[in-house]
């Protein structure tokens, strides 16, 4: 399934992502019910079985990854040293060897500049900040090489999901 080759991708085959997110695959509901705290905290809570499987596997997806620190999600208006320290801190960041300095980032822009200016900098290693996408007006961000990121849409795309 493309949800856990994203996984896959994103987590550099962590057995715990890969494991826990199995079980999101193969019950989305129990696995929501079981994660109930997260999907209230998007406003998801209510009538969890009126949602689309598919939506509650992307949104485990999401929060799996978030908590074991490959992915994080900051609002839109997210403030240039709380960006830096989330982004500096993914596990993605130590296994691809990039840096990221808050000077690099003008303080007057917001995370759609910073993200190109990253792209920019780090696109010489052949590697990028990719978003993940859900549908709210934050970022769900994570570093990876710029070949993963082209298989990673490519998969969201066949979920009907979109990573870029």
């Amino acid at each position: 399934m493309e949800l856990l080759e994203i996984a896959a991708i994103i987590s550099d085959q962590d057995p715990a992502v890969l494991e826990e997110l199995k079980d999101c695959v193969q019950a989305p509901l129990d696995y929501a019910d079981d994660h109930y705290h997260n999907y209230a905290l998007r406003f998801m809570g209510q009538d969890l079985d009126l949602i689309e499987p598919e939506v509650l596997m992307w949104i485990g997806l999401v929060d799996c990854l978030e908590e074991n620190e490959y992915v994080c999600e900051r609002d839109w208006k997210d403030e240039r040293p709380d960006f830096v320290h989330f982004l500096k801190t993914r596990r993605g960041m130590a296994r691809l060897g990039l840096t990221l300095e808050e000077a690099w980032l003008d303080p007057d822009t917001d995370i759609s500049d910073w993200i190109e200016v990253l792209n920019a900098r780090w696109a010489r290693q052949g590697c990028c900040v990719a978003t993940i996408g859900i549908d709210s007006d934050s970022y769900v961000l994570f570093p990876c090489t710029t070949a993963e990121r082209e298989r990673l849409k490519t998969l969201a795309a066949q979920m009907g999901q979109v990573i870029q």
